[in-house]
């Protein structure tokens, strides 16, 4: 598969609902090709470009000498370490900093230089001062290069907010096989859980009539044939196994810029990713890199899969469960208790989400009456929890929470109360409206934590 031409195809065919106007994947992307690629979508300079330390010995300092070779105008911008962190966050005080520096000069782009924090810190503070921003890679992380959102903490939670995306993404593959062992596999662990994340997707649809595109769906499906044999090869500076990782990261991220929503590459296990974050954050707790959590919540969230596919719909009492739900009061009270200083940023995701007795009823009367149609829908992407595990190894990438320094009883928390922390309806909610979340979670983390 020729991966530059198809991204530019995909460019071309959805150029009504995408920011990004480029991407170049190929030895060389930081150098002439990709300087006069910025110059076209974002003027002709001066740039603010963003780095850290680390960043700008990986891709920095070679992209701006190819910017001064072009003749084009530039300023450093040092992204900040986070409060009480020995690297870079994407929190409200990054977001803003940069915004300033943004307005104290007449700037015509921005350039992040970085992953997932610089990329997202760049993008979401320019959105807000009008500026177009290019975004050179420095390792196949995550999958929210090409994305129009970006990941912030905020009031202690991980959240997402909509931003415009970068016109302009490179990534120099040589720069991409130097990334260290676990950013790469952090890459895999992002994308080996888009066929869980669709099925998510699709069951929402399915239960509750909400938004879901074949579009985006065929995008991701494409982007994941990128992967095909890829995972053993990665850590080998195999340049065709990265250009295919990195291929089909932009390809999430485009299809999530198609759906106008991060649905198509986001479900279950990313709340259980986002919740080991917003613990980390708030009490001083260890946490990893996003996609390497990712792919430990995927291998939960497949097993959650794997017992909804055995179970007896027959066995579903729907007086029962409609009976068993807390009233709200009563589900408040808990939250207040379970998350302490946490609870004034959780609730409100919560109570959006949280099911009337009615709503209750009216889901799992079409879950049940509807159950053949729905787990055969649901199933098209699904992979087998076993499956994701190989996948997970041969890139030598983490596939326990051991391994992300999750010690057990915290692990039981990320899996059964993140549910509470978004409005998005996933396998862990309908795992809890049937009562069998704990169950579930418990069979899961036998062998998991």
């Amino acid at each position: 598969m020729d991966i530059q031409a198809t991204l530019d195809a995909l460019l071309t065919d959805h150029h009504d609902k995408l920011d990004t106007r480029a991407v170049l994947i190929g030895p060389g992307a930081l150098d002439a090709p990709g300087v006069a690629a910025i110059a076209t979508y974002l003027g002709a300079g001066p740039w603010l470009v963003a780095v850290d330390a680390h960043t700008w010995e990986a891709a920095g300092a070679r992209l701006t000498g190819a910017i001064d070779a072009a003749g084009h105008a530039w300023e450093r911008y040092d992204v900040p370490d986070g409060h009480d962190s020995p690297h870079p966050m994407c929190d409200d005080a990054s977001v803003e900093a940069f915004e300033a520096a943004l307005a104290r000069g007449t700037y015509t782009g921005a350039i992040a230089v970085g992953s997932g924090t610089i990329n997202d810190v760049v993008k979401l503070a320019a959105h807000r001062a009008g500026v177009p921003v290019a975004c050179a890679g420095t390792a196949p992380s995550m999958n929210g290069y090409t994305s129009k959102i970006a990941a912030v903490l905020s009031d202690g939670v991980k959240t997402t907010v909509p931003c415009t995306a970068p016109r302009v993404v490179l990534a120099d593959l040589d720069v991409m096989c130097d990334a260290p062992p676990r950013m790469i596999a952090s890459g895999l662990g992002d994308l080996i859980s888009k066929p869980v994340s669709n099925a998510d997707w699709q069951l929402s649809a399915s239960l509750n009539d909400t938004f879901h595109s074949a579009e985006a769906m065929e995008i991701i499906e494409r982007g994941a044939a990128m992967l095909e044999g890829v995972a053993p090869r990665l850590q080998g500076g195999d340049r065709e196994a990265m250009a295919g990782l990195v291929g089909s990261l932009m390809f999430s991220g485009l299809a999530m810029s198609v759906a106008g929503s991060s649905s198509p590459a986001s479900g279950g296990e990313h709340l259980v990713s986002h919740f080991i974050d917003m613990e980390a954050h708030a009490y001083g707790m260890s946490y990893d890199l996003h996609g390497c959590q990712v792919g430990v919540g995927t291998l939960t969230t497949a097993h959650l899969y794997q017992r909804l596919a055995e179970l007896d719909p027959a066995t579903i009492d729907v007086d029962a469960r409609v009976a068993a739900l807390p009233a709200w009061e009563d589900y408040d009270a808990l939250l207040r208790e379970r998350f302490g200083k946490l609870y004034p940023a959780v609730v409100k995701h919560t109570r959006l989400g949280y099911p009337t007795p009615d709503a209750l009823r009216a889901r799992l009367e079409r879950l049940t009456s509807g159950w053949d149609v729905i787990l055969e829908r649901v199933g098209r992407t699904l992979r087998s929890r076993d499956s994701i595990e190989r996948d997970l190894l041969d890139c030598e990438g983490p596939t326990r929470f051991s391994q992300l320094d999750v010690d057990p009883e915290r692990a039981r928390r990320a899996v059964t109360w993140s549910k509470d922390i978004r409005n998005r309806y996933t396998i862990l909610h309908l795992a809890w409206e049937l009562g069998l979340l704990d169950e579930w979670a418990d069979e899961a983390l036998e062998d998991l934590v």
